[in-house]
C-alpha cells in the first residue's frame, strides 16, 4: 500500500521540519488509533488499539534532507513494516507512506484516506501547528539549558 499527499503551509521550512520530525506530534495525528508515544533518542514506540486489537508500532527516525520514519508493526501474531517519508521545501510538505503487512487490507481500504485527509486538515488549522511549534521551541530550550546549566535542573 502506498499513499502520498503534498500540502502547502504558511510556516518556515525550519518550523515545519522541527514539528514534523517529532514522533509525538506526527504519529498520533496521522494514525488516530495511536494513543501513546514514547521517544528515546531517534527511536520510538507507539501503542494503541485498532479494530479491537492492541498493537505496537516501533521504529527509528532518520533526519537528513528528508524525515524518514522506519516503522515496524506488531499486533497479536500479525506483523508489518513500512516507512513514512516527509520532504519539506519552500513551505511545502510532501508525505509519502508505504506499508506492507497485516493491517494493509483493513487500514488501506477503510481508513488510510480518511486519516491522511484529517491529518492535512489539522495541519492547516493554525492553532494546532502553532502549539506544536511553541512546544518544539520549549523542548529545545530545556535541552540547551540542561547542557549549559545541568546543576540548575
Amino acid at each position: 500500500m502506498e499513499k502520498s499527499v503534498t500540502i502547502h503551509l504558511p510556516y518556515s521550512n525550519s518550523q515545519l521540519y522541527s514539528v514534523l520530525s517529532d514522533p509525538e506530534f506526527v504519529l498520533p495525528r496521522l494514525f488516530p488509533p495511536i494513543k501513546e508515544v514514547e521517544v528515546t533518542g531517534d527511536s520510538f514506540n507507539a501503542y494503541g488499539r485498532f479494530m479491537g486489537m492492541r498493537f505496537h508500532i516501533y521504529g527509528i527516525l532518520n533526519k537528513g534532507e528528508q524525515i524518514t520514519y522506519k516503522i515496524y508493526l506488531t499486533a497479536g501474531t500479525g506483523k508489518g513494516e513500512g516507512k513514512l517519508v516527509i520532504r519539506v521545501a519552500d513551505s511545502q510538505v510532501e508525505l509519502r507512506f508505504e506499508y506492507e503487512g497485516w493491517m494493509e487490507r483493513f487500514s488501506g481500504i477503510l481508513f488510510m484516506d480518511r486519516w491522511f485527509d484529517q491529518f492535512v486538515k489539522r495541519l492547516k488549522e493554525e492553532g494546532v501547528f502553532q502549539k506544536a511549534i511553541e512546544r518544539s521551541v520549549m523542548v529545545r530550550t530545556v535541552i540547551v539549558a540542561k547542557i549549559r546549566f545541568p546543576f540548575f535542573l
